[in-house]
């Protein structure tokens, strides 16, 4: 029930925002250059509440999937070019500037909050900073076709080196947006090797069917863990459970349910700091420690555990620093939008990576969940797609009535009252049947499994 509440709450918050803010730029913008605004209104009707403030009726309207603002001679019903308040009075230029100051309000916003993001700082878990060797591999994933194996340690791909998995996320990000396929150089057995991945498989920001080594280095303790009262530190790199190695995190579950509860002796290796050149000597160096360590039973989790979890970074950026790293992240996500629209115009797209109100929903709860950076970015995310989705030229969107300005330029003079009518009605026929069918493959993904987290 709570999961559910938060979802609905915070999807209204993030829509009802980022509407708010691109309704905003054009309310601001009209009444700049003296055009009378007649309504403003966020969601669609029926209405909600409202009320009348000088001129404009200010309303929130209850279908939360948008929202707009009726100004006056917009309609080609109430055009009154000899008006100056008029919208059809207004030079060209100032029109365009109404119908562009919306989506720039969303892009300004995007980059507003994910400078904020960078300057609080993102959390990263710690093991992204370790070099990238390979645990295990899925079968019949894209890694497995391309020849990938457990222990190959990734060495570079393309012309980026790799030193950690960050490194490595950053490279496949920058090559997947370009459309390059993803040629790996890997170490295996003191050899190396070239690999080729396609990237038309992949979806950025996510790995292709590999599964890392993370280090199994303690990062935190639960509350009352049995590890920390056996003395274990944060730090420790566990090395044995009983007989069996560890070489990553994942090995540590398996190995404590073996245990069922009875006591078990674990080998950390951990940093002690070497003394016996100088007194003030700071050099360190590595011992191996072992201690006996009696797994506990979580109710919530239903199984044993010593109470240990993985380490993570807060990285975080100067203003400067920020504000350029805010332009590029947008820059990349801006650039894989058009890339995909351009597939999609080709057919070359798979229509099932589009996500509607209830894909917006379900991840606006799931940010919310995670804390308020998370939400932040996912907002920016949203708002920069909808500032550039706006800018599209279609008919009924402000790209579309900015396309029409530039027509009517070229024309040297008003577009006939039916071409318009008729235009206007195919741009609103296209976009409801591009919202039935987002909407329809959220359904179908919502009910095959596809949503859950």
């Amino acid at each position: 029930m709570f999961t559910i509440m938060s979802t609905v709450l915070s999807f209204i918050l993030v829509l009802g925002v980022l509407v708010f803010v691109h309704e905003l730029g054009h309310y601001l913008a009209a009444r700049h250059v003296g055009v009378r605004v007649e309504r403003f209104s966020v969601g669609f009707p029926p209405r909600a509440v409202g009320r009348v403030i000088g001129e404009t009726e200010y309303l929130l309207s209850w279908i939360p999937l948008g929202g707009y603002v009726k100004l006056f001679g917009q309609n080609l019903d109430d055009e009154d070019p000899d008006d100056p308040r008029n919208y059809a009075a207004k030079t060209k230029l100032q029109r365009a500037y109404i119908l562009f100051a919306g989506p720039a309000m969303n892009l300004a916003v995007a980059l507003v909050l994910i400078t904020v993001v960078n300057l609080l700082g993102v959390e990263v878990p710690a093991w992204r900073y370790s070099p990238p060797q390979l645990y295990a591999i899925e079968e019949g994933s894209p890694a497995a076709s391309a020849g990938f194996q457990p222990g190959d340690r990734i060495v570079s791909i393309g012309e980026f080196p790799t030193g950690s998995w960050e490194q490595l996320y950053k490279g496949m990000e920058t090559l997947i947006i370009e459309g390059r396929e993803l040629e790996f150089a890997i170490e295996r057995n003191g050899s190396e090797h070239s690999l080729v991945l396609a990237s038309a498989p992949i979806v950025s920001g996510e790995p292709p069917g590999w599964k890392p080594v993370r280090p199994a280095v303690v990062g935190l303790f639960v509350e009352g863990s049995a590890a920390e009262s056996a003395g274990m530190r944060i730090g420790d790199r566990l090395m044995k459970i009983g007989a069996a190695p560890i070489r990553s995190w994942r090995d540590i579950p398996g190995e404590v349910e073996k245990s069922r509860g009875s006591p078990i002796e674990i080998v950390v290796e951990r940093l002690a700091k070497d003394t016996s050149a100088t007194e003030n000597s700071t050099e360190d160096q590595t011992l191996l420690a072992t201690m006996t360590v009696t797994p506990k039973f979580s109710e919530e989790r239903q199984r044993w555990m010593i109470g240990i979890g993985e380490g993570s970074r807060i990285v975080q950026y100067s203003l400067p620093q920020a504000v350029t790293l805010g332009t590029e992240q947008l820059y990349n996500i801006s650039r894989a939008v058009f890339l995909f629209l351009g597939r999609c115009i080709t057919f070359n797209c798979s229509f099932a990576a589009l996500g509607g109100p209830l894909k917006i929903a379900e991840y606006s709860g799931k940010a919310a969940r995670l804390g308020v950076v998370p939400l932040m970015t996912f907002m920016a995310i949203i708002s920069l797609q909808l500032g550039l989705l706006n800018l599209l030229p279609i008919p009924a969107l402000d790209g579309g009535h900015i396309f029409f300005l530039g027509l009517e330029g070229l024309n040297r003079g008003p577009l006939s009252q039916k071409f318009r009518e008729r235009t206007q009605l195919v741009g609103l026929t296209l976009l409801i049947m591009l919202m039935v069918t987002v909407i329809l493959n959220d359904i179908v993904q919502m009910f095959s499994g596809g949503g859950s987290g």
